[in-house]
């Protein structure tokens, strides 16, 4: 029986199932760092709600700056000095107009003090779709 048997042929094993596998594995990867990272830059300042205020209320306009620093008119101002500031003028609305270039955890740490010190009332201040893409 054993001198039937050809043992001079090479054994063989056949890659195809491994390298399916390996490519079901590679879209997998591939497919699952591709939905990790977010894929649109978000530029916050532009609404599509926005809108004009009818009548004008005192306010207390607070801006945030490109580089995240805080300012009320041409004087800037640090988280602390704001909280005393809000407290100061408790009557007057506050509106926030941050740049659209600004950290955000700037943004949060100015909503996280109005929010505080306001009760959550506040107005952020944006551009709406139409003036935005006019270029104004």
């Amino acid at each position: 029986m054993l001198d039937k048997l050809d043992f001079d042929q090479d054994a063989e094993i056949d890659l195809t199932p491994l390298i399916d596998v390996i490519f079901m594995l590679l879209i997998f990867f591939i497919l699952t760092t591709t939905f990790s990272k977010p894929v649109l830059d978000i530029v916050l300042p532009v609404s599509e709600t926005a809108e004009q205020q009818t009548e004008r209320l005192p306010e207390l306009v607070v801006a945030v700056s490109a580089e995240g620093k805080l300012f009320h008119g041409e004087m800037e101002l640090s988280k602390d000095a704001l909280g005393a500031l809000l407290d100061s003028r408790e009557k007057e609305l506050l509106n926030l107009f941050v740049d659209e270039k600004a950290p955000f955890d700037a943004f949060v740490a100015v909503v996280d003090i109005a929010k505080t010190k306001r009760g959550g009332r506040f107005v952020i201040s944006t551009q709406s779709v139409e003036r935005a893409g006019d270029g104004q």
